[in-house]
C-alpha cells in the first residue's frame, strides 16, 4: 500500500511535468519518456487546465454576462461536454430568458447528421425527460429539460448562490433532474470558479466519482465503501506535502518546479481536494495500462 501511494504521487508529478514542458516551457515533443503517458489519453492534473474546462471557463468567468446566463450555459455545456459545444451547438452563451427550443432543435438535428454532438468522456442518462416528444433522442430530451430550467433560472441561481459546500450538490440535482450525482458534481465544480455563482471552492467539498473510487481500491488494495473512499481521498490530500517531499529526495522530481503557479488556485502550492480525486481516476487508467489492460483512446503520438 505504501508503495502504491508513492506511485500515485509520482504519477501526478509525471503527468504535470508533461504539461509544464509542453505549455510552460514550450518544448517540442516528446515531453516524457514514459510510453504510456506519451501515447495514451490522460486528463491534466489540474481540472482547470483541461481543454473542456478552458472552453467553458471563459464564459463562467465573463463578468459582462449575468450570473444566471453563466450558470445556465455551464449547466447546458456539461451535458454535451465538448470543447466546441458553446460555439458550434449553442452559437454562443445561452440566454435563459430567450431560450429558443425550436431553433436549437433544428440546429442540433442538422449538426448531429454531420458529427457526434456528445463527448465520450462520460455517459449521460438516456432516461427521457418528456416521454411524449421524441423520447429516444437524447439531445432533444436535454433541450426540453433546459427549456423548463430556463423558466426556473432565478430560483436555481438563488438557491445555488446561497448554498453551502454540504448542500450544493443536492441543489443542482433538485433543479437539474437529468444530471445525477456525477454530472451535478461537474456542474458544481464549474460554478466554483466564479465567486458570484457559489461562495466556496473545489477545496471545500468532495464527490468521489466511480473512476476515482476504483483508483482508491487499487491503491489501498481493498474494496472500499463510499464512506471509506471519501476518507481515503481526504487522507491522500492531507499527506501531499510529505509525499512530494519524499519523492524529491528519492528521485529528484521536484513538484514545486512543475506545479501550476496560479495564485488564485485553492490549496496552492499543492492540489485541491477535487484534483486529488481527478488524479485518482487517471491513475486508475494508468495502472490498468501498466498491467496490460486495454485503454479506449490514444492520446498523442509524436513524430520522432
Amino acid at each position: 500500500m505504501t508503495e502504491l501511494i508513492k506511485k500515485f504521487f509520482e504519477f501526478i508529478y509525471d503527468r504535470q511535468e508533461i504539461w509544464h514542458r509542453r505549455n510552460f516551457l514550450a518544448l517540442p515533443a516528446p515531453w516524457t519518456q514514459d510510453s504510456i503517458l506519451r501515447d495514451y489519453k490522460f486528463c491534466n492534473v489540474y481540472r482547470e487546465l483541461d481543454a473542456g474546462t478552458l472552453a467553458i471557463k471563459k464564459y463562467i468567468c465573463d463578468m459582462t454576462l449575468p450570473p444566471q446566463t453563466r450558470l445556465f450555459t455551464l449547466t447546458a455545456y456539461r451535458f454535451f461536454n465538448r470543447r466546441d459545444t458553446v460555439e458550434n451547438l449553442f452559437g454562443g452563451a445561452l440566454e435563459p430568458h430567450n431560450f429558443n427550443f425550436t431553433a436549437l432543435e433544428q440546429r442540433f438535428d442538422t449538426i448531429k447528421q454531420q458529427e457526434n454532438i456528445f463527448s465520450n468522456a462520460y455517459l449521460i442518462t438516456s432516461h427521457p425527460y418528456d416521454k411524449q416528444y421524441r423520447p429516444h433522442d437524447k439531445h432533444i430530451q436535454i433541450l426540453l429539460m433546459l427549456k423548463d430550467l430556463a423558466g426556473k433560472i432565478e430560483t436555481y441561481y438563488h438557491d445555488l448562490y446561497n448554498s453551502t459546500p454540504k448542500n450544493g450538490l443536492e441543489i443542482i440535482k433538485h433543479h437539474v433532474p437529468m444530471a445525477g450525482p456525477f454530472l451535478s458534481g461537474q456542474i458544481l465544480l464549474d460554478a466554483s470558479y466564479a465567486t458570484d455563482l457559489v461562495s466556496y471552492t473545489a477545496d471545500d467539498f468532495l464527490i468521489v466519482g466511480p473512476g476515482a473510487h476504483w483508483g482508491l481500491n487499487i491503491i489501498f488494495q481493498d474494496k472500499l465503501s463510499k464512506k471509506e473512499a471519501d476518507a481515503k481521498c481526504r487522507y491522500l490530500y492531507a499527506i501531499q506535502e510529505q509525499e512530494f517531499s519524499a519523492l524529491k529526495k528519492r528521485s529528484g522530481k521536484d513538484w514545486q518546479q512543475v506545479r501550476w503557479k496560479n495564485a488564485d488556485y485553492p490549496n496552492a502550492p499543492y492540489l485541491c481536494l477535487h484534483d486529488i480525486q481527478n488524479s485518482l481516476c487517471e491513475f486508475r487508467k494508468y495502472w490498468r495500462l501498466k498491467n496490460n489492460e486495454k485503454a479506449k483512446k490514444r492520446y498523442f503520438k509524436a513524430d520522432f
